[in-house]
């Protein structure tokens, strides 16, 4: 009973703004949807690569594999930060979003060209 009461305060203490309704028109919106999908993938591909180079760790393959791995978090931040402005939860200019998928594009494209150099 003290745990749940302790919560209880914590939740109240912590949810000190005031309560929206959800805007279910947004949740609901193909281009939202796509993009919690796109989230989750780049999620799993993140813990694949992270699996990979464990694999490979002290290998010459390891800095693409560390470059390839931040491309994905990177991606993924991006992707949370579009869901966050869809929901309205902060407010960011429009080229913020952009911006981080280009640097994860980058990444990707470095930790290619890491790779192709080692292996040739």
């Amino acid at each position: 009973m003290k745990r749940i009461f302790s919560i209880a305060i914590l939740l109240v203490v912590v949810a000190g703004a005031t309560a929206q309704a959800a805007n279910f028109a947004v949740i609901t919106s193909p281009p939202t949807l796509l993009n919690a999908f796109i989230l989750l993938i780049a999620i799993a591909c993140a813990v694949g690569s992270i699996k990979i180079f464990e694999l490979v760790r002290g290998g010459q393959m390891s800095k693409s594999w560390q470059i390839l791995i931040l491309g994905f978090i990177i991606f993924a931040a991006s992707q949370i930060v579009n869901l966050c402005v869809a929901f309205e939860i902060i407010s960011l200019p429009a080229y913020v979003v952009p911006a981080l998928v280009v640097v994860a594009l980058g990444l990707f494209l470095y930790g290619i060209f890491e790779t192709k150099r080692i292996l040739s």
